[in-house]
């Protein structure tokens, strides 16, 4: 009675990080941004980092994604950078 479903991209209720990369259905990539419930039944293939969240929030519909795959060390790096770049830009429009 508590199954996940017939669907093989469905699991049982799992918790989402924010960024999380599921594939409801099996055939298109959607990616859980601020807005995004933060639990339910659909696989997790992967995490986007939380220096290109912006970017992917700005992005159109249907518009081609590539994923790579980074490290913990290049992803905390990546957030540096992006940290650093906001505060210049908050410190020139001051």
């Amino acid at each position: 009675p508590f199954g996940a479903g017939s669907d093989p991209s469905n699991i049982t209720d799992a918790c989402y990080p924010y960024g999380s990369i599921q594939v409801p259905g099996g055939t298109e990539p959607i990616v859980l941004h601020r807005d995004a419930v933060s639990g339910g039944g659909y696989f997790m293939v992967g995490t986007v980092i939380a220096a290109d969240m912006d970017l992917i929030g700005q992005l159109q519909p249907n518009t081609p994604v590539k994923f790579v795959k980074v490290d913990m060390k290049e992803a905390l790096a990546a957030r540096k950078s992006r940290s650093e770049l906001l505060g210049r830009l908050h410190s020139a429009l001051a």
